[in-house]
């Protein structure tokens, strides 16, 4: 028989409580054994009862998964559509590609968004700012002085954009 404990444990923030409370009061979550922690044996409530902090590719999930993990947040991932991305967030730009969703306990929401925002930096290409009409900027290649509207570097030839 396994080793008895005097304790349980939430599977969300990690906290102890007695034997006579069933549900952490931070994450609302039922508590189980410390040695299922260890073992690994803790499963999250489904998706439904979880946040969703990204809908996306699985290249920005896995880095999002990789952070988390990094911090020790219990988090799922799923396959999801579209339709799933939490509000302010449009996942429709993703094209054809086949979408995950990352899902956290309440009292993770914060963080994994944090977190979130980084790699959206990393990931989501920048645009660089249109210059006003009349204001110029130098050509990468030679420094030559061009117009903000112009395709090609009349000193060295390079192109822009396209």
């Amino acid at each position: 028989m396994g080793e008895e404990f005097d304790y349980q444990v939430c599977p969300g923030c990690r906290g102890e409580f007695t034997l006579v409370v069933s549900r952490c009061s931070e994450c609302d979550l039922d508590l189980v054994s410390p040695q299922a922690l260890e073992d690994g044996t803790v499963h999250l409530p489904p998706a439904s009862e979880l946040v969703c902090i990204r809908v996306a590719p699985v290249a920005w999930i896995q880095a999002l998964s990789e952070a988390l993990e990094n911090e020790e947040v219990i988090h799922r991932v799923e396959p999801a559509s579209a339709e799933d991305a939490p509000q302010g967030q449009d996942a429709s730009g993703f094209g054809e590609v086949s979408l995950f969703g990352l899902w956290v306990q309440d009292a993770h929401v914060i963080r994994a968004s944090e977190l979130d925002l980084g790699i959206a930096v990393q990931l989501t290409p920048q645009e660089s700012p249109a210059l006003p009409e009349g204001e110029s900027e130098a050509c990468p290649a030679c420094g030559e002085l061009l117009a903000g509207d112009v395709l090609e570097c009349p000193e060295c030839g390079l192109v822009f954009g396209g």
